[in-house]
């Protein structure tokens, strides 16, 4: 198996924003939260977020999926990368600040909704969030969106702890297939901003053997 999972390093971030750029561009909700355009001081806020996680945030863990037959260049070798959070005590949550190329409004429409959400749902509760898994597009369906989900699942089985998790409609499967389970469906309405279709999130969960 070419496969392999590695730990995420600060070395690997540009990469990863790569990923992340080509995974969320197919989306049909891209143009109505993200129309750009994006200066340099969007890309450098973006790029700080995942900084301080690397190198404050203590809960936070990052691992990447990487395809040891690319041989030519390390840097296209990662094909997936994860984030989550372990938390052993309740979090505390706060909202999430868009930069310049985003629409201010409709993004704290749905990001405020999904955090009201999660607040809900597992806010006051010790829990791992599996916050981010994004595959290169042309590496999906190999397994390494799997790779990462049981890596994150094997993690809170040690712990004991549930995984809380916000899944679109293209990951949604996926998920399901890895034994999570849903818990509610959270709808926000777009169309004063031109999306034709409800924006769908499932906030899903998993729970550890035993508990």
């Amino acid at each position: 198996m070419p496969l392999e999972l590695r730990v995420f390093t600060l070395a690997d971030l540009p990469r990863g924003l790569e990923i992340e750029k080509l995974a969320y561009a197919p989306n049909p909700f891209t143009p109505f939260l993200f129309p750009g355009p994006f200066p340099e001081e969007s890309k450098k806020m973006r790029s700080e977020y995942f900084i301080k996680a690397l190198e404050q945030d203590q809960t936070a863990r990052h691992v990447k999926v990487i395809d040891t037959e690319i041989e030519d260049d390390e840097n296209e070798q990662m094909v997936a990368w994860a984030k989550v959070h372990v938390y052993k005590e309740p979090p505390e949550l706060s909202p999430r600040v868009f930069g310049p190329g985003s629409n201010v409004e409709a993004c704290e429409k749905l990001w405020g909704g999904i955090l009201a959400q999660r607040t809900r749902l597992v806010g006051a509760k010790p829990h791992v969030y599996l916050h981010m898994l994004q595959t290169h597009p042309t590496q999906q369906g190999r397994g390494a969106g799997t790779t990462l989900i049981q890596w994150a699942l094997e993690q809170a089985q040690e712990l004991g702890l549930p995984v809380y998790l916000e899944a679109s409609p293209d990951g949604h499967g996926l998920y399901l297939r890895n034994g999570f389970q849903d818990v509610d469906l959270l709808e926000t309405d777009l169309s004063q901003w031109g999306a034709k279709d409800m924006h769908r999130i499932w906030n899903m969960m998993w729970y550890p053997k035993g508990a």
